[in-house]
């Protein structure tokens, strides 16, 4: 089952969210552990499968309350994770995880670093550890507003759950592998505690501001063996303080092993052969499209899915099918379409430990008396980045150009293509314009269309203030030279937004061939 949320199920959960406690342990050796409990207020009809998680491909909220979650937050091949769950006199229910690892990096790397914005760095005989509490997100999304009352509607228990926003708690804890020297929070001798609680706050902002507030710890470096690898973390400060440049060095990619386990499935052969008897000229075009797969193993996944070429298209007679014009190619889709993809909770993808990603091809159909393709060759092009940089955008989103639902309801909102002119993004051979934005629910989501050779990895968006606000990047990659994304912020940042952008540069492409052969049109 996929664990897709609407946007009711989000609120509830994040307004259930009462009290969080996260410890994180670190050893000398980068080992340690993580232990989250989190306090839910939910009727029991919402259950497990209302966890938090994802909102139409939105990236998973913290923090985790349930097995599921737990998994995305500490990926099976880096952690050891146990979760246990127990309800309480009063109807709560208490979620405990337990993460182990043994590798700092694999943590700093993992969801839980990202929510975190985590980072470490032995330097100057110091170990320092920064990062927020990462709640920050689930206080602003439990004060979205149900203005249409289809929520409450909806939602057993809803209203009685927004009345406990007020008990909302956030204690974060990090253990460091020697006594602390130097911290922002409340220390104890290896511990330093930051503790926020809404009913101490002034009001939800101030709640929310102060989860996202950088937390610091310090200790002697004395007898530690770990190596934490440098990070760039764009969320952790403002946005006048974030420096722009190389924020991480890229991996070699063997294309000799992804072109050898990389194969194109084919899964079937449409051909639509009309005849217009009206003589109006009003009936459908013939077409033909060939839908199929590339296959992989998970670890080969590309950053970006290039192009399809379409070398040949040859029916049995002989006779070319390709399309030859541009006007021709987009009439007959010939360009890359990709419609869908393995989804990571296929049951059969997490046993095969393999991605899919469906393509389909069109091409001119052969004439009616003609009853087999005789050949279809080509290629889709994988696409791996190397490295990457931080790339900063200065007031890049004027208010103008983000609208409220009300707006969107008339048919007011403005889908016109909005370049974001930079000479850095020149810099690095990616284009980039806003396409709408708007706030929805206390949500502001702005859609992006990407063009280019580099790739976006990862968005940071600061009001105009320069503070940074929970930011989620949504991936729609259609494939080929350009592809868009939704970059979602809890909350209502005032506008101008500024923009931090992780970009990538092409560090190798690996076609796949395509080739079908001998497809007969006949039952």
């Amino acid at each position: 089952m996929k664990k897709t949320l609407t946007l009711g199920v989000l609120l509830a959960c994040l307004c259930g969210c009462i009290k969080n406690k996260d410890e994180l342990t670190l050893n000398a050796d980068g080992s340690g552990k993580v232990r989250i409990e989190t306090q839910r207020s939910l009727p029991p009809e919402m259950g497990e499968g209302m966890a938090l998680g994802r909102m139409g491909g939105l990236s998973v909220v913290y923090p985790p309350t349930s097995e599921a979650e737990a998994q995305k937050f500490f990926p099976q091949k880096d952690f050891t994770v146990k979760v246990t769950a127990q309800r309480g006199t009063n109807g709560e229910t208490t979620t405990i995880i337990e993460a182990e690892f043994k590798d700092i990096n694999a943590l700093l790397a993992s969801p839980y670093g990202h929510a975190h914005e985590l980072t470490a760095k032995i330097a100057d005989g110091a170990l320092v550890v920064r990062g927020v509490s990462g709640m920050e997100a689930s206080a602003r999304y439990a004060e979205m507003k149900d203005d249409t009352g289809m929520i409450t509607a909806q939602i057993p228990g809803y209203a009685d759950l927004q009345k406990k926003k007020g008990e909302m708690r956030s204690e974060f804890r990090v253990t460091l592998p020697n006594t602390v020297s130097a911290g922002n929070g409340a220390r104890d001798g290896k511990t330093v505690v930051w503790i926020v609680e809404r009913a101490k706050c002034k009001d939800a902002d101030d709640f929310a501001q102060q989860l996202g507030a950088l937390s610091e710890a310090k200790c002697p470096a004395d007898g530690l063996t770990m190596k934490p690898a440098p990070l760039v973390r764009m969320g952790l400060l403002p946005f006048a303080e974030l420096a722009a440049g190389i924020s991480e060095a890229g991996a070699a990619v063997d294309t000799n092993k992804i072109a050898a386990a990389a194969k194109f499935v084919p899964y079937g052969l449409s051909v639509m052969r009309t005849l217009d008897l009206s003589g109006e000229g009003g009936s459908r075009e013939s077409a033909a499209e060939l839908t199929g797969a590339v296959i992989l193993p998970k670890d080969f996944t590309p950053q970006k899915w290039g192009a399809v070429k379409l070398d040949e298209a040859v029916d049995a007679k002989g006779n070319n099918l390709k399309p030859a014009e541009a006007d021709e190619e987009r009439r007959f889709g010939s360009q890359v379409r990709y419609s869908g993809s393995a989804n990571e909770d296929d049951a059969e993808a997490d046993t095969n430990n393999v991605c899919s990603h469906v393509v389909s091809i069109g091409f001119r159909p052969p004439d009616w008396k003609v009853n087999e393709i005789a050949r279809i060759k080509g290629s889709v092009s994988l696409q791996y980045f190397a490295g990457a940089q931080v790339l900063k955008l200065t007031n890049a989103i004027p208010a103008k150009w983000i609208a409220d639902q009300s707006k969107m309801m008339n048919g007011e909102m403005d889908f016109s293509d909005k370049p974001l002119d930079s000479a850095a993004l020149d810099g690095v051979g990616l284009k980039l314009s806003v396409q709408s934005g708007m706030i929805q629910a206390g949500m502001t989501i702005l859609t992006v269309r990407a063009k280019g050779d580099a790739a976006l990895k990862d968005v940071q968006v600061f009001d105009v203030n320069g503070r940074p606000w929970p930011t989620f990047l949504q991936e729609q990659d259609y494939g080929g030279e350009s592809g868009s994304c939704q970059i979602m912020v809890a909350g209502k940042p005032q506008a101008p937004l500024s923009l931090a952008l992780q970009v990538s540069g092409n560090g190798a492409t690996v076609p796949v061939p395509v080739l079908v052969e001998h497809v007969s049109l006949t039952k």
